[in-house]
């Protein structure tokens, strides 16, 4: 099972568009792909795909991460059902929940390590896992990029996205020292949402983003076809086949396929676990002997797990 993450902190340079786009033409190539709509503002899931987030009290990737609900990965899968797939493909989704931006700020707050979405997602049974992630550099990126095999990024000709470029890889560095784990690969740059004919400047930041010396998969330019597709629930490889921005999106799906090709090495966390509740129950112990007065007790309204006798 191949992971990649589409990632970006800078926001509107098409990441869900292009993990969409990238996961359905996989889909269509005959792959089995579970895309994960890691973005709290869920664009992948109601947007672009038209499938209803979980309610509150059903499993979800934010219950997941958190350990309040421990089912197996498969009941956090919804199946799109108007997705153009090859013979024994498929295009299934995790999709995201409104409990995502509340756990960004309880996981940011408790410090937690980064192996969460690798534990939720290691059984899974795919060709490719596609992860679209926030346009930001937080816990839940920093989670994907843990779990990843390696990275699409999406870039518009422009100066801001090399500085974002540096920022990302950056912040992949430390990843990769902090949890210790092999390095993400990048697989390439995806330039998008730009006008053609390319004008001089975004030709000049074209170049000065190529001297990172990553592959470009595919160029993705604007086209109101990917808000159309979005606006009918369905990808653009399947509402509008013939099109540029469709044959983008293959483009990149050859691409990583290619990758797929050789064994790939799992991703194995560490065998130290962080449990949410315990977390509480040990910062509620510490807090009840030293605290008085209004903040007495603050902890115990908390979850708590029951460790056995």
């Amino acid at each position: 099972m191949q992971i990649t993450s589409v990632v970006n902190q800078k926001g509107g340079v098409g990441k869900t568009a292009l993990s969409v786009g990238a996961a359905a033409a996989l889909a269509e190539r005959g792959r089995r792909v579970l895309l994960i709509d890691l973005d709290p503002q869920g664009h992948a899931t109601t947007e672009s795909l038209g499938l209803p987030e979980p309610p509150p009290e059903a499993p979800s990737m934010a219950r997941a991460l958190t350990k309040t609900w421990r089912g197996p990965v498969e009941e956090l899968v919804v199946p799109h059902p108007r997705c153009a797939v090859g013979d024994g493909g498929a295009l299934d989704v995790i999709p995201t929940s409104s409990g995502m931006f509340d756990l960004v700020r309880r996981l940011d707050q408790f410090r937690v390590p980064g192996w969460q979405l690798a534990r939720v997602i290691q059984f899974a049974d795919y060709d490719h896992v596609v992860i679209d992630c926030p346009p930001a550099l937080d816990v839940l990126t920093n989670n994907a990029l843990v779990a990843s095999h390696g990275i699409v990024v999406p870039v518009q000709p422009e100066r801001t996205s090399i500085r974002a470029l540096r920022l990302l890889r950056e912040q992949i560095s430390y990843i990769e020292q902090a949890v210790q784990r092999p390095p993400v690969l990048y697989y390439g740059l995806v330039p998008g949402l730009y006008r053609r004919p390319v004008s001089a400047y975004a030709a000049a930041a074209l170049n000065e983003l190529q001297g990172f010396g990553l592959p470009v998969l595919a160029h993705v330019p604007l086209g109101v076809v990917i808000n159309e597709a979005a606006a009918r629930g369905v990808p653009v490889t399947t509402f509008a086949p013939e099109t540029v921005q469709a044959a983008a999106f293959r483009e990149v799906a050859r691409a990583l396929d290619s990758m797929h090709s050789g064994p790939v090495t799992p991703l194995t966390a560490p065998e130290q676990d962080f449990v949410f509740e315990d977390f509480i129950a040990d910062v509620s112990h510490a807090r009840a002997a030293n605290d008085s007065g209004a903040r007495s007790r603050l902890y115990d309204l908390l979850p708590r797990h029951r460790k056995p006798h």
